[in-house]
């Protein structure tokens, strides 16, 4: 018999599903719609992955033969075990449609092991299923071997300087317009640097949401799902890392600060990995053993996120445009690293491509006649270690070509390499 209950909760998240005028994504356009396998949708919680599946039902025209729960509906918090998703779907086809197409299950990891379900499900053949979750390690271990060759995976980060201008209603430059509107465009960009790309708070212009934002995932995707003994320390931690932005951060110095084991200092920073509040990038080396001992880069998953926690961006302005910086070599899946070179001077990124790599560095401004010789300085060492003729400086504002030893360097505003 059905449980009366569930047919509240469909129904409910039904019309929710039914949400009008949300804001495109490019991520959309990104997923593959027409693979077999399971989708998951990754990403930190409040970058809109709700919206995306939203948005995904309504390009594939599934309305009517569509399934969309949240499970994060206090509903759930009792009923989370992996039968209740095969309640849900005899629910549906029974009080609403006998056909069901396509199933949309948002924050699954509320779901006790799902894995097995969403599995049979699968290998069924009747739905084309759609997840999303809050954590890095949605498909940890038990998962993927459930799921090996079985799912495709996307990450979502909050929005894109490309949809921040879009959620402000400012239409997107050509080539031209870019240079004739450089002044609006700073403008927008420096306000992106300080409120960041979260959707609710880009569209409410209110940073009082970051500050819950991050209670939230400290306290909801870290201390109850991991059981977290210290939680005071961890948040202390936390805040830490994100107040010191695109800086290098040693396991033993953490331990030392908070008086913990090494261990201990090593698990938290996995936790905050797994709930997107950070990420790690690494030294640049052909040595693997070189690379993995080598101290890691620390960078917060969202630029307001981070002033709101630290209240320094005045003074932190330059580490917040490296930041932004790597983040969208992450949207773009961009294998990047810092680059040392021998003599120990520091390239902000060294990015791995296919046709060539590329050497980028990033500062605020070069007015300095110091600052910019520095800079320069740095690249074209690394430029030599790693025989390129070209290297990239990006900046608010400054545009320049220099040519130095058959080597050429660009000086490009931050926001054109961003809308490129």
């Amino acid at each position: 018999m059905v449980d009366a209950a569930l047919v509240k909760i469909i129904d409910f998240w039904q019309k929710n599903a039914e949400e009008k005028g949300l804001l495109p994504r490019a991520l959309v356009d990104v997923i593959d719609t027409e693979t077999k396998e399971v989708v998951d949708i990754v990403g930190p919680r409040r970058s809109g992955k709700s919206s995306v599946m939203k948005l995904l039902i309504q390009k594939l025209k599934a309305k009517g033969n569509s399934l969309y729960i949240n499970f994060e509906d206090p509903y759930f918090l009792q009923r989370n075990t992996p039968t209740v998703i095969e309640e849900l779907i005899e629910a549906y086809t029974v009080y609403f449609k006998p056909s069901l197409a396509y199933i949309f299950l948002d924050e699954i990891q509320n779901i006790a092991s799902w894995e097995k379900t969403v599995r049979k499900l699968r290998d069924s053949g009747q739905y084309k299923i759609f997840l999303s979750g809050s954590s890095a390690k949605l498909l940890g271990s038990e998962s993927a071997n459930l799921l090996t060759g079985r799912h495709v995976s996307y990450q979502l980060l909050p929005l894109s300087f490309q949809e921040y201008l879009g959620f402000r209603n400012i239409s997107l430059p050509d080539k031209t317009q870019m240079l004739l509107q450089d002044t609006i465009l700073q403008k927008y960009l420096e306000e992106y640097l300080y409120i960041g790309g979260f959707p609710a708070v880009v569209l409410s212009n209110s940073q009082d949401l970051l500050k819950q934002y991050y209670i939230d995932i400290i306290q909801r995707d870290i201390v109850r799902r991991y059981e977290v003994r210290q939680p005071v320390i961890l948040e202390k931690m936390g805040a830490y890392l994100i107040t010191n932005v695109a800086k290098i951060v040693s396991l033993s110095s953490l331990q030392k600060l908070y008086a913990i084991s090494y261990e201990l200092a090593s698990t938290y920073i996995s936790y905050f990995k797994e709930a997107f509040l950070l990420f790690e990038m690494s030294q640049f080396s052909y040595s693997l053993k070189t690379q993995q001992k080598a101290l890691k880069k620390i960078y917060p998953i969202d630029t307001g996120l981070a002033n709101t926690v630290s209240f320094r961006f005045s003074h932190e302005r330059g580490r917040m445009l490296e930041t932004t910086i790597f983040l969208e070599l992450q949207r773009q899946k961009r294998e990047a690293y810092y680059y040392k070179t021998d003599s120990g001077k520091e390239v902000d990124f060294f990015v791995k491509g296919k046709q060539a790599n590329q050497l980028i560095q990033v500062a605020w401004d070069m007015f300095d006649e110091k600052t910019k010789q520095r800079e320069i300085g740095s690249l074209l060492e690394a430029m030599d270690e790693q025989k390129l003729k070209r290297g990239t400086i990006l900046t608010f504002n400054t545009s320049e070509h220099v040519d130095f030893n058959n080597k050429h360097i660009v000086l490009k505003p931050a926001y054109q390499w961003l809308l490129e």
